[in-house]
Formats: structure tokens, C-alpha cells, sequence
């Protein structure tokens, strides 16, 4: 019921609308669009229903023909009959139904997977250009991943499909909790060698604890020739608030919790000293998705400059007995290039510039797109877009995560079908994404409340063959085929590593010319966050200071192992890691930490 004032009285119900009462005032603009408001509706009311008869005060509601239209819900309060009291008895209440009895298909039965190949360990991997390197054979690598950040639940009744809920093996994982636990080895030793058996190289994890020992969790990943892309931000301890604009999101006191700024910072380069002395760590994820979770997010991104900042000191710092690991931002594909190049441009200097850019893509939802001769054709898809922006840029791409699961590939429990990745292809084809990704990570493992997974946790459904272990669906088999049928070209092979200015053009011709990321005009920014409704004043021109007091206990020192001769000549390819960085990386090995020092 809409009353304003008397200007406009109606009623509205399921299906049926009555004309509006008489304009009684005509004092303003309102009043005029309101009148102008209530006439199309009527209009239009009339026009679909033109056998109704539409009166001008409300009437006895008629029962409508079942034929004519679908019963809707009437989300109104109930109205208790003018004669009767408050408790009287409602006659017409539903008499509770007792819950359908789910009966669960059988999962279809699987082939077992052949004996995991160990291959002897993992060279760590460099950037040259847009491409990525192994740093000893000089072969192109190409990041063939899954996600991995398994809960370990059950079916749940609000997910799609007839299953019925299993019993799992070990204890559901809250949300923070690290999946590469000892605690949980018996679940990602079989995620593991899965992934390793559909010509995967490299999975990515979101939650690291780093008060644990993972030396387990990567000698095993390493045996079957997998790397890891590792979170350098956490859910609960060590975040960056995307919901706070810079410099709060690196500089608040929060109550209960600490200064933001010194906790992720702190966080960060624990996770940063511990892996990076395994040889199959692939990246560091600086920061994902800061625009999604708060709108806020825009505002936030000199933070995650500032703290791109703070870990490439510390690596050059410590470069003398630390691998300078490449950093990596994931992003939601927003399709924003002014995000791409502020986060990929030098700003007070190349220490705050990312080293990789990430985009978590779900909009290849189709198995084909056709041109107008019916012809599956690359430049009707939705990668067309990406290949136009990013044909120039100078820094390897990664899909940080990928695989649409609705529309084609929409399935349900217990997930027959589903995705069978016709894209993977256009990752290595010439003139479609050949020459500007690097990698791509299929978006999920396990099966999760948002259905994405590839394999079924021990117990997620009561079926049999899921009790006590992983069971593997449709979309792994699917995508493991495309994993094994597609490889990346071995034109750009030979990479120097020791080269400072060697690019993949010195090894074959390449399509485009690569640019230098420029940092965003502020007229530029201005634009962005008008656009995106940000009420914060665009601040994207200065990041926050380096936070104090993260170089005590643990990270009072550099970690002591050896890097190779060549991954620390290639480290010294970056125009920061001067020669003072080298004095200052020799001394911090043996306990002088100058981590947080301004940039030489």
C-alpha cells in the first residue's frame, strides 16, 4: 500500500493492481511523476490483462484460473477477520509437510589412477618479459593449476542436486584454517597426486598458516612436479582491509586487534622467509580481489602498492640467502586497464610495482562462439577483450582462476557433465592467447558450497565410493584431457637467465611489442572512482609509509640457505637492488636485518 499525503493511495496485490485514486494536490515535482508513474502502470495492467476488470476500490479477491497464470507467493502479512481476536485459530494454516525422501543415484564407477610419476624435484621459475622461464634448462614454462582450499564438508541441502550427505573422514576446516596441515595429509596427498595425474604442474592455495611447518606439505608437491602460488594475506590475522581507504588500510590501530600495517607486514614476511627457500614456490599472491568483498577496494590499492613495496625490500635485503620470488596480484575481471597499469607501474619506484598480474575469469560460459558462417570463432568470445587489452602488456598474465560452471556447463549433485573447458585451447593458439598468458588455475578442486569442484572429498555423499576416499567427477577427466592434449610452444625456448636485458623476442619473433606499464593520469583515477561511486577522493597519487616494528624475533634475521649463483645475478637484474642492497643482504645474513629501509 502506497500512501503519500493523499496524492497517491493504491493497493497491490499478486497478479492484480486497482487504479490509483485522484490526484488531490499538485504541489510538486513529485507528485507530477507519481501521477505520471501511476498512469503507466495502469496502461499497462490494461494492456496485459485486458479481460480484468480493474475498479477503483479494492473488492473481494476471485479465485484466478490455474491456466491463465503461475500462483505466486503472496508475501503480504495475514489479516486476522474483523470478528474474531488475536488468538483465535487460523483454519487455514498448512498442516507441515515431512521432508521427500532423497534416494541417491549411485556415482558412476572410476578407472583407478595410474602409480604417480615422481619426477625428482622442481627448478625454480624466473620472468623474462611477459613469458615465464625455468631458471635451468631456459625452457617457457606454462602454468597448467588448480585451485586448492578444500573445507572438507558435506552435501548440504541448499546445494543443487539429489544427493544425500556422507559422514567425512577428518573435521571440517574453518574458512582461515591452512589446508596443508599435517592434520590433513591424508586428504591433500590424494588432492595432490590427482592433480599431478591430470597433467597439472602447479596449484594455488589461499590460507597459510605461517606459525607451521610446510616442508612436508612442498617436498611431496615437489616429488610430483607441482608448484605453488602462496597467499601472502590471510583471512584473519595479517589482511588488508579492503573495506578501510588508503593509508587507513595500512596504517589503522583497530581495537583487539593492532595496527593493520605492522600485522600484514609482519604476517607476509613470515610466510615470504619460510617458502621461499622451496625451489617449487611459484609466486606470491600479494593480494585478490580487493574490489569484491567492499566497494571500498578502489581506494584501497596504494595499500596494496605499499605492501608490493615492503616485501620487494625485504627480498633485497635478504637476497644474498633469499630466492626474490615474483609477487602477484589477482583481480576480479572487471576489465579495468587503469587498475592494471597503477598496479604494474612504478610509482615511487619498481619496488612497488607487482611482478605478475592475475585475472579470476568465469565469463567463457559457452562451448562455442559463432560467427555469422556458424564458425567457432575467438573474436566472438569473451577472451577477445583480454587479448585486446593485454596484447601489449609487458609482464607475464596468469588466469588466477578460471572455469565458468553455469549456463552449458551447469550441473548438479552428483555431478554428471558439468564443465568440459573448450577454452584451454585458446591458452596456447597463435593470435589468440598464445603470447600473453602465462598460466592458467582451474577454479576448484574439491566441491565446495559454490559447486565448482572437480573431485568429490572423502564422505561429502554417502555413496560408497565416496566414503573413505577423493572421488573424481566429470569435469577433472574433462579437463585433464585438455591439459595433456595442449602444450605451450617451445619457439621462445633458450632463455638467458643470467641476462639482464634478454626478452623472448631474442628467441622468435613475437607478434606485439610489449610496453612498460605507466601509472595512471589522475584525471584518469578521478574517472574511475566517479565511475565505480567511490565517495572517497581519489588517493592513488601517495602510498602509506613502511609500518614499524615488523623486523623482531624470527624475522630479526634473514633465512640461511644458499641461492644459486645464477638466481642471485638474475635478482640483481632489478634496478633497486643495488649495490648497498648487497652489503646490506650479506650483513642481515648474519642478523642484521635492515628490512623497511628506504629504496636506494
Amino acid at each position: 500500500s502506497l500512501d503519500t499525503r493523499g496524492i497517491c493511495a493504491t493497493q497491490l496485490r499478486p497478479l492484480c493492481c486497482y487504479p490509483f485514486a485522484p490526484i488531490m494536490e499538485m504541489r510538486s515535482l513529485m507528485s507530477i511523476v507519481l501521477l505520471a508513474l501511476c498512469q503507466l502502470l495502469d496502461a499497462e495492467l490494461h494492456t496485459r490483462y485486458p479481460d480484468r476488470t480493474w475498479n477503483a476500490s479494492p473488492q473481494p479477491e476471485r479465485q484466478l484460473s490455474a491456466a491463465r497464470l503461475p500462483p505466486l507467493k503472496d508475501v503480504r502479512a495475514p489479516e486476522a477477520p474483523e470478528d474474531e481476536g488475536p488468538d483465535a485459530e487460523d483454519e487455514s494454516a498448512a498442516v507441515p509437510k515431512p521432508p521427500p525422501v532423497v534416494v541417491q543415484a549411485p556415482l558412476p564407477a572410476r578407472d583407478a589412477l595410474p602409480k604417480a610419476e615422481h619426477v625428482g624435484g622442481t627448478n625454480p621459475i624466473v620472468i623474462k618479459g611477459n613469458f615465464l622461464y625455468d631458471s635451468v634448462t631456459g625452457k617457457r614454462f606454462f602454468s597448467k593449476g588448480v585451485a586448492y582450499n578444500p573445507r572438507n564438508i558435506k552435501f548440504e541441502t541448499h546445494m543443487k542436486g539429489s544427493c544425500t550427505p556422507g559422514e567425512p573422514k577428518l573435521r571440517q576446516l574453518d574458512y582461515a584454517e591452512d589446508p596443508t596441515q599435517a592434520s590433513m595429509k591424508p586428504l591433500w596427498m590424494e588432492a595432490l597426486y590427482s592433480i599431478a595425474n591430470m597433467g597439472a604442474n602447479t596449484i594455488r592455495l589461499y590460507n597459510i598458516d605461517p606459525n607451521i611447518s610446510h616442508t612436508n606439505f612442498m617436498a611431496e608437491a615437489a616429488k610430483l612436479g607441482l608448484y605453488v602460488v602462496v597467499p601472502l594475506t590471510r583471512h584473519d590475522w595479517g589482511y588488508l582491509p579492503a573495506g578501510m581507504p588508503s593509508p587507513s588500510c595500512y596504517t589503522a590501530d583497530v581495537e583487539g586487534y593492532g595496527n593493520v600495517g605492522t600485522n600484514v607486514l609482519t604476517s607476509a614476511k613470515l610466510i615470504v622467509k619460510e617458502f621461499s627457500k622451496y625451489d617449487n614456490t611459484l609466486m606470491f599472491t600479494v593480494a585478490n580481489e580487493m574490489t569484491v568483498a567492499d566497494s571500498k577496494g578502489w581506494a584501497a590499492f596504494p595499500c596494496v602498492k605499499a605492501l608490493t613495496r615492503d616485501i620487494h625490500r625485504y627480498q633485497a635485503d635478504c637476497r644474498a640467502s633469499m630466492r626474490r620470488v615474483p609477487l602477484l596480484y589477482t583481480a576480479a575481471d572487471t576489465g579495468s586497464s587503469t587498475v592494471v597499469e597503477y598496479l604494474t607501474c612504478e610509482l615511487e619506484n619498481e619496488d612497488d610495482a607487482v611482478d605478475a598480474y592475475g585475472l579470476n575469469v568465469y565469463s567463457y560460459c559457452d562451448e562455442q562462439y559463432l560467427d555469422g558462417q556458424g564458425k567457432d570463432n575467438f573474436r566472438n568470445s569473451p577472451y577477445w577483450t583480454i587479448h585486446t587489452q593485454f596484447k601489449h602488456f609487458s609482464k607475464p598474465l596468469i588466469f588466477s582462476e578460471f572455469g565458468c560452471n553455469t549456463g552449458t556447463f551447469l550441473t548438479s549433485c552428483p555431478y554428471v557433465g558439468g564443465r568440459t573447458w573448450p577454452d584451454v585451447k585458446t591458452f596456447f593458439e597463435d593470435h589468440q592467447l598464445g603470447e600473453i598468458l602465462s598460466g592458467a588455475i582451474a577454479f576448484e578442486f574439491s566441491m565446495e558450497p559454490n559447486e565448482y569442484g572437480l573431485a568429490l572429498t572423502p564422505g561429502f555423499t554417502s555413496d560408497a565410493a565416496n566414503k573413505d576416499s577423493t572421488y573424481l567427477l566429470d569435469s577433472y577427466f574433462a579437463l585433464k584431457r585438455e591439459f595433456e592434449a595442449h602444450n605451450v610452444s617451445e619457439r621462445w625456448d633458450g632463455a638467458e637467465i643470467a641476462g639482464c636485458s634478454w626478452l623472448p623476442s631474442k628467441a622468435h619473433k613475437m607478434s606485439y611489442k610489449h610496453r612498460q606499464s605507466k601509472c595512471p593520469l589522475s584525471k584518469e583515477v578521478k574517472k574511475l572512482f566517479k565511475d565505480k561511486r567511490i565517495k572517497t577522493k581519489p588517493n592513488w597519487a601517495k602510498l602509506p609509509p613502511t609500518p614499524s616494528g615488523t623486523s623482531w624475533g624470527e624475522l630479526a634475521s634473514c633465512a640461511e640457505y644458499e641461492v644459486s649463483a645464477e638466481l642471485l645475478h638474475e635478482a640483481s637484474c632489478h634496478k633497486n637492488a643495488s649495490i648497498s642492497r648487497i652489503s646490506s643482504s650479506n650483513s642481515s645474513s648474519n642478523g642484521s636485518n635492515s628490512s623497511g629501509s628506504s629504496s636506494s
